[in-house]
């Protein structure tokens, strides 16, 4: 019996709804509190919208999101074939700035950092991008 349970759909904002729906619906199913819950969908949602919004730079493609439980272990492959970016080489955001002198943007993945208990990164130049989370899960 597996626990793995996937979507694909293609790379647009209106989607976002969608994606939430099943990650809400999966992550309920594998009996997750509501806290980890949340910060699963808010780093999911981030991550997806960085794909939609970079990775395919306006074009549309594919975007897929897959769950799995292991044990306790919450674990989020999302993966799209558009141009490669590692979000692990991005640095951390120096939060001690002023708010006027803050390079712009960086926050959306180091918030999927502060979120998720592990992040990881592949590029394949024939199975595309992929991105792995990781959250330990909290029963409900």
């Amino acid at each position: 019996m597996t626990n793995k349970f996937e979507i694909e759909l293609e790379s647009k904002i209106e989607n976002l709804p969608v994606i939430s729906k099943f990650v809400n619906r999966t992550l309920t199913g594998f009996q997750a509190d509501p806290d980890t819950v949340n910060k699963a969908q808010m780093a999911i949602d981030e991550a997806c919208t960085n794909i939609i919004n970079y990775a395919y730079s306006g074009a549309v493609g594919p975007l897929k999101v897959a769950l799995d439980l292991v044990g306790e272990d919450i674990i989020i492959i999302i993966k799209d074939r558009g141009k490669p970016f590692d979000p692990t080489t991005i640095p951390p955001p120096d939060l001690t700035a002023d708010v006027n002198e803050r390079k712009e943007g960086g926050l959306g993945f180091y918030l999927i950092q502060k979120l998720m208990d592990c992040v990881s990164y592949s590029y394949d130049p024939l199975e595309g991008n992929q991105l792995i989370l990781k959250k330990t899960r909290r029963k409900s």
